[in-house]
This record gives structure tokens, C-alpha cells and sequence, in this order.
């Protein structure tokens, strides 16, 4: 379906918060809980890219930094989250 990525390692955490310090590094994207990271949003260090937006599975958001928001990988990947709403 849609973009043919090439599969790559990663990182991923069980932690919400070191999800979000990581994207506040733009080491990638986190996806969670709005309240737990409004401060965050409201004082600028983190963007929420497409506004309020809710996923119909437990209304998880994705946020980045605005430099992340640069980078083709994570355009890609957002796209295919937009492609399964």
C-alpha cells in the first residue's frame, strides 16, 4: 500500500516520557497522550504538525519538533497514518 519504505533498526521505548525527550531531540516522532505533553505543545518545544488531530483507536496524537518535520521519513510516515483514518 501506498510508499515502499526500506526497512531499517529503530528505536522504540515502553516509556511515554523518554518517547517524548527523544522528539524533543529529534531523534523521531512520539505518539500519546495530548495532556501529557500540552506544556510541551503550548510553549512551542514540541508541534503537533496537523493540529488536533485524533486517531480512531484510542485517540493517540503524534507530535515533532518543527527540524523533524523536515525529514522525508517522517513525512512518509504520517502520511500512512493519515492513510488509515
Amino acid at each position: 500500500m501506498g510508499l515502499k519504505l526500506p526497512q531499517s533498526s529503530g528505536i522504540g521505548f515502553d516509556r511515554s516520557d523518554l518517547a517524548v525527550i527523544a522528539a524533543m531531540n529529534h531523534v523521531g516522532v512520539a505518539m500519546g497522550r495530548k495532556r501529557l505533553v500540552q506544556k510541551r505543545l503550548e510553549s512551542g518545544e514540541l508541534i503537533a504538525p496537523f493540529g488536533d488531530m485524533t486517531l480512531k483507536c484510542h485517540q493517540h496524537y503524534y507530535v515533532t519538533t518543527l527540524p523533524g518535520r523536515q525529514w522525508p521519513k517522517i513525512d512518509a510516515f504520517i502520511e500512512w497514518l493519515h492513510s488509515l483514518t
